[in-house]
């Protein structure tokens, strides 16, 4: 049985409670339907004290998301902002913030009679109070290879908008990276309708192609906070940007690969399905752009001191 944190308070609709009493019931519909809206954002040590990268859009993504879903949030942005500092500050050492929106009523219908959305928000650290406590095995790739994903397809708009950061969101592919990870692969590639790339389960992709980051349009994908980062880092380091339409034979042609996401930041892909990108080692302008990313989320940077919200 996994160790619970013992040191860590989670903030649930306006109060703090310890973290081993944040339940929920098994029969709740949210659980039971998959119906829990979230977001994820990362919180870095600077010289300025803790800071939640980027808050705000992280805040409205969630917003959009109960608005796609149609799960009605009784607070205001400002409030939830407000919430995320106040956690980050009860819970020094936090690394990770995770806030949820869930329907927590015991229910047998699809459509719940009881629809209150409870919120929570969680800060901790990832490694140490659960990655280092679960006994299962968790890669740690500091290079990704991945398996392109052809028997399924990535989310659909006319099922559930990529855009949703909804649970149910996420279980084709929880699926799939299952299977991927049994055959020696570190994530999975989908693709769209259309058979053009689509996104990794949980991060967004670029390719460089002729010196530029190319990635999938954003009405194909989810609205990554890190894929808008890095689209608005690339011209301060003087590497063009597209968002376009992008095919598997360009994808496996780049020469360069890497993939965006809230708690890997920038991270190179080294091979896909059998084919070795760059040689096997991350390029050029990955690093650049990695490097650049790490330097502004530490607040070494003070044209993107605004992306932080300090917390002490």
């Amino acid at each position: 049985m996994t160790e619970m944190a013992t040191d860590r308070w989670i903030w649930r609709d306006g109060e703090f409670i310890p973290w081993a009493d944040a339940t929920v019931h098994v029969l709740s519909q949210s659980l039971q339907r998959g119906t829990l809206a979230f977001d994820y954002m990362s919180v870095h040590q600077t010289e300025q004290g803790p800071a939640i990268l980027k808050l705000g859009p992280h805040i409205a993504r969630l917003f959009e998301t109960g608005r796609i879903m149609g799960l009605p949030l009784d607070y205001t942005p400002a409030e939830l902002e407000s919430a995320c500092i106040d956690a980050v500050r009860k819970n020094p050492g936090a690394t990770s913030l995770k806030i949820s929106a869930l329907i927590p009523s015991i229910e047998v219908e699809l459509v719940p009679q009881d629809p209150t959305v409870s919120v929570v928000i969680a800060a901790y650290d990832s490694r140490k109070d659960i990655i280092d406590k679960n006994p299962g095995e968790m890669p740690h790739a500091k290079e990704l290879s991945l398996k392109i994903e052809r028997s399924i397809s990535n989310r659909r708009e006319d099922v559930i908008p990529a855009q949703a950061k909804v649970a149910a969101n996420y279980t084709a592919a929880l699926f799939a990276k299952w299977r991927a990870r049994r055959e020696g692969y570190d994530d999975i590639l989908l693709l769209d309708d259309g058979q053009f790339v689509a996104e990794c389960s949980t991060s967004n992709i670029f390719a460089v192609i002729d010196g530029a980051i190319v990635t999938p349009p954003e009405n194909r994908v989810l609205h990554g906070v890190t894929r808008s980062s890095v689209l608005a880092i690339a011209p301060a380091v003087d590497v063009p940007v597209a968002e376009r339409d992008l095919t598997v034979a360009e994808l496996i042609g780049a020469q360069e690969v890497f993939c965006t996401g809230t708690s890997v930041g920038v991270w190179p892909v080294v091979r896909i399905d059998d084919k070795a990108i760059n040689g096997g080692v991350m390029g050029p302008i990955t690093r650049k752009l990695r490097d650049k990313h790490r330097q502004i989320v530490s607040g070494q940077d003070s044209a993107f001191l605004d992306w932080l919200t300090f917390c002490n």
